[in-house]
């Protein structure tokens, strides 16, 4: 939906407010309730087992058998698990997942997956009482308050592109990279704030003769970024660090990759610095990073309205646990980028217009 759809369509009456609320509550409540049937594999056990009654869900899941008959009621109440027949007795009907709904819910490399995106949601309701003290004296809440729910759900949320054609559509398609990836001597590359691993993985598996090292400080990211490049079987040519890129060598290497990462962190003039240290002379740096209006909008759209829904509960609190800090919160505009990369002594900041992403946006910028 655009702005001009919002403002255009959004009524100021308190009926409106009331219904658009209650509409939302009953969304939070869809949210939680996916969190519970992907976290406790309910989804999982109706695709493989195919349609289950409640004692047979509870059976596969192993859960209480009393909880699966109230979990699938409301999941055919609301339209996400489909019932074969309604008026059978309440022991007896049996619910099915419907095909449409099982790449959203069960496959986590599909561009429709969304799934994590409920992680994240209840990974942020669990941190309000720290937020809330957050708000109040100026604080932050740490990443690692958030939990494995949040870390996992981040690297999920972009695996689909990053999986899918991050290295055999998006790196190609921007003028130079492509070039330098194929040619030799092989190319080393930094992915910087790696996360789980996804884009260095990607990036090795399009391009077999490269070399990527990833860095992030957090060390259960690392963690799961080793397993992924175990069960990648790409352990050979790519590697992940708990480290501060500061510590890295100069000099060494011809592209470094920020994915979705800059906005949230508290000094990025000097972890741009750092990356810019690492790259070779004729080396570049590829950042992507939100979607954003170029300026600030009211009534906005729906993806200005889900930044700003992180950037309140995540994005600034975890900015907000060191001092310095930028705090910049999720919502990086065009100008603040190239504002970061020119303090950080990159010549240019180019904002890449193609390829596109529905989310996120490329900058390029050299040394």
């Amino acid at each position: 939906m655009t702005t001009e759809h919002v403002a255009a369509d959004t009524e100021k009456t308190a009926d409106a407010l009331v219904g658009r609320l209650f509409e939302a509550s009953i969304g939070m409540f869809d949210i939680m309730s996916v969190y519970l049937g992907d976290q406790l594999g309910l989804y999982r056990a109706l695709h493989d087992g195919g349609p289950a009654t409640a004692g047979e869900l509870a059976a596969r899941g192993r859960i209480d058998e009393r909880y699966a008959r109230e979990w699938l009621e409301q999941q055919a109440a609301t339209g996400i698990l489909e019932v074969d027949d309604v008026a059978a007795a309440a022991e007896e009907r049996r619910y099915r997942l419907p095909d449409a709904h099982v790449e959203p819910l069960l496959n986590p490399d599909s561009p429709y997956s969304i799934a994590p995106l409920s992680r994240s949601v209840v990974a942020c309701a669990k941190v309000i009482p720290q937020l809330m003290e957050a708000y109040r004296s100026g604080g932050g809440v740490a990443w690692s308050d958030y939990g494995a729910d949040m870390i996992e759900a981040q690297g999920d949320f972009n695996r689909p592109w990053l999986v899918g054609s991050f290295g055999t559509e998006l790196l190609p398609a921007i003028p130079g990279i492509h070039e330098r990836l194929v040619a030799d001597p092989p190319a080393r590359i930094a992915d910087v704030a790696c996360g789980v691993g996804w884009a260095a993985l990607a990036i090795a598996r399009a391009y077999p003769n490269v070399r990527v090292d990833g860095f992030d400080l957090d060390e259960s990211s690392i963690e799961l970024a080793r397993q992924n490049a175990r069960d990648a079987g790409l352990r050979d040519r790519v590697t992940f660090q708990t480290r501060d890129v500061a510590e890295a060598e100069a000099g060494q290497y011809d592209l470094a990759v920020i994915i979705e990462a800059v906005h949230d962190m508290t000094q990025p003039v000097g972890v741009l610095s750092s990356v810019r240290r690492m790259l070779r002379p004729d080396g570049v740096a590829l950042i992507a990073d939100e979607k954003t209006e170029d300026a600030f909008t009211a009534p906005a759209g729906e993806s200005e309205r889900l930044y700003y829904g992180f950037s309140i509960f995540t994005c600034l609190p975890a900015a907000m646990t060191e001092r310095p800090t930028a705090a910049i919160g999720t919502l990086m505009r065009a100008d603040m980028m190239r504002r970061l990369g020119s303090e950080a002594g990159f010549q240019n900041v180019e904002r890449l217009d193609e390829p596109q992403l529905d989310m996120l946006r490329f900058y390029l910028l050299t040394p």
